[in-house]
């Protein structure tokens, strides 16, 4: 069953990677078998070496016809995008500005409803070490489990859709875009049941956002 034609889930079942693949590609290869629409030829220049940073699709575009670098071959979009593991790991790679210090609240940046407070309360930096799975004591608290706070690390994965935009690592999302993909995420419920439809009929759970947001990424 595809996303285009799947029916909401009652418990957001996360999708099963390919063991043989990388994070990243096991994402990507789960994105072109869920039938996002996204063309052949997107699919494939996505995994070549190199090209993933240079073609690219936003949401909607992924549903049609894909490349939307070919709509606009004198400015195209680029998904050059690091990781939440790289952000994780490398602090110095964070933009220089005061609104992504890794110190921050979750919240002060993307709000996030009444059942994720303690999503919300998190530091940026907390964010980025929930990412994996396993069990975190965060503030002084704890251990939380990972799954408890953000099942389908959503939002590890639009913390650093944001920070490669501040650096202008990727275009093909604006953070209007990517405020509106958290927002409606947050609206139908967040964790295991909220979801962001790119267009009518169509829904993308957690799991699928994640998804999405790491075609964005080089690595």
């Amino acid at each position: 069953m595809t996303i285009n034609q799947q029916q909401d889930r009652a418990s957001g079942e996360p999708a099963q990677p390919q063991a043989s693949l990388s994070a990243t590609g096991s994402a990507r290869r789960r994105f072109t078998r869920t039938g996002l629409g996204v063309s052949g030829v997107l699919m494939t220049l996505a995994s070549q070496p190199g090209m993933a940073a240079n073609t690219c699709a936003s949401p909607s575009g992924s549903l049609s016809n894909g490349l939307q670098s070919s709509h606009k071959p004198d400015n195209p979009v680029t998904c050059g995008g690091n990781s939440p593991g790289f952000y994780k790991n490398n602090p110095s790679g964070w933009p220089a500005s005061p609104a992504a210090t890794s110190s921050r609240t979750f919240k002060d940046i993307f709000p996030v409803n009444a059942n994720q407070t303690a999503l919300g309360n998190l530091t940026l930096m907390e964010v980025f070490n929930t990412n994996g799975g396993g069990k975190h004591a965060i503030g002084g608290k704890g251990p939380f489990k990972s799954e408890d706070i953000d099942p389908h690390n959503v939002a590890s994965h639009v913390l650093a859709a944001y920070l490669n935009i501040l650096t202008g690592r990727s275009t093909v999302l604006t953070e209007a875009q990517l405020r509106n993909i958290w927002r409606e995420y947050q609206t139908t419920g967040g964790g295991k049941l909220g979801y962001y439809a790119p267009t009518a009929g169509v829904k993308w759970y957690g799991d699928d956002i994640v998804a999405y947001l790491t075609t964005t990424f080089h690595q």
